[in-house]
């Protein structure tokens, strides 16, 4: 069989732009993970159980979307290539939603309220998920390189988690001394400042999408055609979709995988707020502070990630970064809560001048070791494409990609809702000012969290054992003259 050569080594240019509009995603991310239900329960007085039900609806649609758009980006055929015509259509659909979702009528009723959540989630993840799985499935064809995917990888966590960061402190910068009123002594509970947050998030939204679309497009030439296929009835369609997706066992370890950890990583987001503002009782200042500390992840990760993955390999990297992760994620909770129900000393209280500065150095470490792991692991995702097209003559990022997206956003949004259910469960009051919450119930809050998320965490990193495809299997496959076209005539 002739030998085809790997492609060459991808420039910084084309991997800035690759992973430039993932501040977008980061964005929404951060504020459907971090934001929301905080905001339509302690500011807008929706019941959390209520938000969370609504982001769970909207996953009736992303099971209809996400697989679809993933499938027709893989089969569409025009002079804008596969994927850009959907990252283009995605842009001002999902800032202008954005923006109105932290601006909604004043005096709705819970109903209404809840329906306004509903929609505006709706039509923001429907058009998220028309830039983001196409344009993440752009990355397999960039480059067949085992490390080089890695840094793609690296790039796209980069500029996500920039994003993500960005607005999460501008949100504590502006809710400072310009948002305390004579009715909201906290700025966090003023609905106004969550309108500018909207604002500029939305703008920020739009700008990431376009210039990553305008980017990427002088690589459309380069990429991979799909053949003239005929139009396939929906049973066909269900048919393609379930042999890509359970054709390989590696992948669906990955599948899995991913499942349980965006279970932990929901509740893990969803709780975030409460956790700093009752259980370490962080102010704005403190929030602002610790969050600027966190560019520092992801400056790490970027350089970090390919050289693990080239010294040890993608597996072993994961293995034992995400093990030592999970434990020390959990730390600091475990031993406030062990202050909390012992009356010792074993974590720096809330009024020490040491508690900052431990909580900074922790969330650094945890999170740049967090990028390490899911860059890798998409990147190990990447090596799948080739292994799966000689599987089934199809070559369908936009599926792969697809169907972990959905995943993530089908299970975390089950962790938005199971956070809602134990805030209920637990009693936390609403609308409560910081140091106001009762011992009791700060230390139920711990309780629940740190075993759900060690155990969740923990059995998505056992399930990566499951995966097999080596650095040299990969290279052969890349190498291999049948995964460089789609054939016609080869789809089933």
């Amino acid at each position: 069989m002739e030998e085809v050569a790997q492609k060459s080594k991808l420039n910084f240019r084309t991997k800035f732009f690759y992973g430039f509009g993932s501040i977008s995603f980061g964005i929404k991310n951060n504020g459907f993970s971090y934001f929301v239900l905080f905001v339509y329960s302690q500011v807008l007085g929706l019941s959390p159980l209520l938000a969370g039900v609504a982001l769970n609806i909207v996953l009736i649609v992303d099971a209809i979307t996400d697989p679809l758009v993933g499938y027709y980006s893989d089969r569409t055929r025009s002079r804008w290539g596969r994927r850009h015509p959907f990252m283009y259509a995605a842009a001002i659909p999902v800032a202008v939603t954005y923006y109105f979702l932290w601006t909604p009528p004043s005096d709705l009723s819970q109903m209404q309220l809840f329906s306004y959540l509903l929609i505006c989630a709706i039509i923001i993840r429907v058009f998220i998920t028309f830039y983001e799985v196409p344009s993440v499935s752009l990355g397999p064809e960039l480059t067949d390189n085992y490390v080089d995917r890695t840094s793609l990888m690296s790039f796209r966590y980069f500029f996500g988690w920039f994003g993500g960061l960005t607005t999460y402190n501008l949100v504590w910068f502006w809710f400072g001394p310009q948002n305390v009123t004579a009715q909201y002594a906290d700025g966090r509970f003023n609905p106004e400042a969550w309108s500018d947050y909207g604002f500029v998030a939305a703008v920020l939204i739009f700008i990431g999408i376009v210039v990553t679309s305008l980017g990427t497009h002088r690589h459309i030439p380069e990429l991979i055609e799909p053949p003239e296929i005929k139009k396939a009835g929906i049973k066909v369609v269900f048919m393609e979709l379930k042999e890509t997706l359970l054709s390989n066992r590696s992948y669906m370890f990955l599948f899995f995988s991913g499942l349980l950890a965006a279970v932990a990583g929901g509740i893990e987001a969803a709780f975030a707020v409460y956790f700093d503002s009752y259980f370490w009782g962080l102010s704005s200042d403190q929030m602002l502070t610790r969050g600027l500390c966190l560019y520092l992840s992801p400056i790490i990760a970027i350089f970090a990630a390919p050289l693990l993955s080239d010294k040890f390999g993608k597996k072993k990297t994961v293995m034992s970064v995400w093990a030592f992760q999970i434990i020390f994620a959990a730390l600091p909770f475990a031993l406030r809560y062990l202050d909390l129900t012992t009356g010792s000393s074993f974590f720096p209280s809330n009024d020490s001048s040491w508690l900052l500065t431990v909580l900074c150095i922790h969330v650094v470490i945890n999170v740049t070791c967090g990028i390490i792991v899911f860059a890798t692991l998409s990147s190990m995702l990447m090596d799948l494409v080739e292994e799966i097209q000689l599987q089934t003559g199809r070559r369908e990022e936009g599926v792969l990609f697809s169907a972990r997206s959905f995943a993530d956003k089908a299970v975390s949004g089950f962790g938005l809702t199971f956070a809602g259910i134990i805030l209920e469960i637990i009693s936390f009051p609403r609308g409560v000012a910081t140091g106001e919450v009762p011992t009791e119930i700060l230390a139920s809050l711990a309780l629940w969290y740190i075993p759900i998320c060690i155990i969740a965490f923990g059995g998505a990193m056992s399930l990566v054992t499951g995966y097999t495809l080596t650095r040299n299997e990969h290279e052969e496959n890349a190498a291999n003259p049948d995964t460089k076209v789609w054939k016609a005539g080869e789809d089933v």
